[in-house]
């Protein structure tokens, strides 16, 4: 059986496919909607120039909560968009949005339930975050996060418009066999004798350790035509009804454990194929 992720996933190829060429995004046959499912949604409306949406009734006060229309509950962390700064070099402004990205994390991590790890969530954000603007060249880039009280989960949810993992390895000249397979090779921390620097797949592999072994939950990674999963038995590629994102957008799934060594998950470590 697939993991909820994917059905997640998967349901975002429905809504896409069903509503190709559409100027109203038709929600209205999905009772529920999850930040898994919702945020490559909202990022597809953007690039296409959707600009309405019809909602289930039941899902109608969510959505209006996600897009700041509504107050939140304890529950949701509302859309929040990234800051656009401007450079050439990362390193120009590195401290600046260093600065930006620490206000941030805290602002977010207080949102989250106070018997989740903070110091871990704050690493997998900063993690996430710092890499997208020093790789993925976006325009746009959105966090979503939710709770859910009954399992005892939170999925942090973000995605950005960027030149996507498989796009960043075909500019370096990394060959690889399809998107899904160079995801994996990004999670793993692939590199390349010719710049003789690590591609750590935008804080991957630390993001895929803390969410896989130190929560024991999962983590879910989307860029382009690929897709893969990660938990403790490891890395899962899925190919076959798979929406495409433009850019990459990272589930990650934790919960109220406590973390006792967190920079025992900040090394690299190599996951295996779990088919």
């Amino acid at each position: 059986m697939p993991p909820s992720l994917i059905n997640n996933l998967r349901k975002v190829n429905r809504i896409i496919k069903d509503n190709q060429g559409n100027t109203i995004m038709d929600l209205s046959r999905y009772s529920f909607m999850a930040p898994p499912t919702l945020l490559p949604i909202l990022q597809y409306m953007e690039l296409h120039n959707v600009y309405k949406y019809k909602p289930h009734l039941a899902t109608k006060s969510y959505l209006k909560k996600v897009l700041g229309k509504k107050k939140c509950t304890d529950t949701t962390i509302p859309l929040r968009k990234l800051k656009k700064f401007h450079y050439k070099d990362y390193f120009q402004v590195a401290d600046k949005i260093e600065l930006y990205l620490s206000d941030l994390t805290d602002e977010i991590v207080e949102l989250i339930p106070s018997k989740v790890d903070a110091q871990s969530v704050n690493v997998l954000f900063y993690e996430m975050l710092t890499n997208i603007y020093k790789h993925s060249q976006c325009n746009t880039a959105y966090v979503l996060c939710q709770k859910y009280p009954r399992v005892n989960t939170i999925d942090i949810c973000i995605i950005d418009d960027g030149i996507s993992i498989p796009g960043s390895f075909e500019n370096e000249g990394i060959g690889f066999e399809n998107d899904s397979e160079a995801i994996y090779d990004a999670i793993n921390g692939r590199t390349t004798d010719k710049e003789k620097y690590n591609l750590h797949g935008r804080g991957l592999n630390t993001s895929a350790n803390i969410t896989s072994l130190g929560f024991g939950e999962e983590m879910l990674v989307a860029s382009r035509k690929g897709v893969c999963t990660v938990n403790k038995r490891g890395v899962r590629t899925w190919n076959k009804n798979m929406p495409f994102i433009d850019g990459t957008f990272v589930t990650l799934r934790i919960n109220t454990n406590k973390i006792k060594n967190i920079h025992e998950y900040i090394k690299r470590r190599e996951f295996n194929k779990n088919e």
